[in-house]
């Protein structure tokens, strides 16, 4: 059985978005902030040379400078606090939204580290996050430094030393934890990317393209005589409903002192892919289909114009409904669309 994602999930997308640019425009601030700070650093350092000799006591510049780094470092050790945060909330909300639309999967816990949800997604959703575009590896030397960050202040503790150096990465006991050049940068492009794969291969597996592969699937195949006998018979029964309501909308016209009680407007149905091009290669007179041969297109259009009347939508709208009744009773899963003018 399909799943039925709601708006959320689809929402997923642009949220990251939002937030991870928000994340890279802190750290440019900060950047910038820095940049202002020791510019000014180094003007009151000249001036400073410049007015007491060598021997003079410059330690408030020595203080300065490093006050003005130490907010820097902080400033960086904040963003990959928040760049963690952010995946691991993301793919928590992934996992919640995927079980709460009807996937086949267990119920996810409130709270999951980033582990248990690499497991989770590659038993569940079939989200391999040990191969390419994936960066494991990265994503766990991510989540250790941000441990350290979070837990122990960016201090790295006996503990820390043992769990950093299992992924390969330096570390020195009772020493402030130092981040690579430029890490921020590129722990932005993992988290990045690592988001966007997770949210498109889910869209794929579960999304509302797969849904409506599911959903518009007949329940059997058809020949093309048993496909002109179907669609005859659907579009009498959707004429004599049009024909039905447009009777009525006249009457309260009448009453009214009008021309006419309806708005104006297309109405069609939505077939599966497979059967509409089927559908489209026997040439039914007044029946047709939005199926261009070679190109590609998210519209899967059957158009009835015998039951569709541009004048009376409403009428219209009926009658797809009494055809694609008619349909269904046959195995065909369709979908009423339209569009008012």
């Amino acid at each position: 059985m399909p799943i039925e994602l709601d708006w959320r999930f689809g929402a997923l997308d642009r949220l990251g978005q939002v937030r991870m640019k928000e994340l890279m425009d802190f750290h440019r601030q900060a950047q910038q902030t820095f940049r202002i700070a020791m510019k000014a650093w180094r003007k009151e350092a000249k001036e400073f040379d410049a007015e007491y000799d060598e021997y003079a006591n410059d330690d408030h510049l020595v203080e300065q400078r490093d006050g003005i780094e130490s907010l820097m470092d902080r400033g960086h050790t904040f963003g990959i606090v928040g760049l963690y945060t952010f995946l691991e909330r993301f793919l928590n909300l992934v996992i919640e939204y995927l079980h709460a639309g009807g996937a086949a999967m267990p119920p996810p816990q409130i709270v999951r580290n980033l582990h248990k949800m690499h497991d989770y997604l590659s038993q569940n959703a079939k989200i391999d996050m040990n191969r390419p575009p994936f960066d494991w590896k990265a994503l766990e030397r991510l989540r250790e430094r941000r441990n350290c960050i979070a837990h122990a202040d960016g201090w790295v503790t006996d503990d820390f030393v043992v769990r950093l150096r299992k992924l390969g990465l330096r570390a020195k006991p009772d020493t402030q934890l130092r981040l690579p050049k430029n890490y921020f940068e590129d722990a932005w492009r993992l988290v990045d990317e690592t988001y966007k794969t997770v949210h498109r291969e889910c869209e794929a597996q579960f999304g509302y393209a797969k849904q409506r592969e599911v959903w518009f699937r007949p329940t059997r195949k058809f020949t093309s005589d048993e496909l002109r006998k179907i669609l005859h018979e659907a579009t009498e029964a959707g004429v004599a409903a049009r024909e039905l309501t447009t009777k009525k909308l006249m009457k309260v016209a009448k009453k009214r002192r009008r021309d006419h009680e309806d708005g104006c407007g297309f109405v069609w149905l939505t077939l599966d892919p497979k059967l509409l091009k089927h559908i489209d290669n026997l040439n039914i007179p007044n029946v047709s289909t939005s199926y261009r041969p070679g190109m590609i297109t998210e519209d899967f259009n059957l158009y009835l114009a015998d039951v569709r009347d541009y004048q009376r939508m409403s009428a219209s709208l009926d009658g797809m409904e009494a055809a694609a009744a008619v349909l269904k009773r046959h195995g065909i899963n369709s979908r009423i669309e339209s569009m008012a003018d």
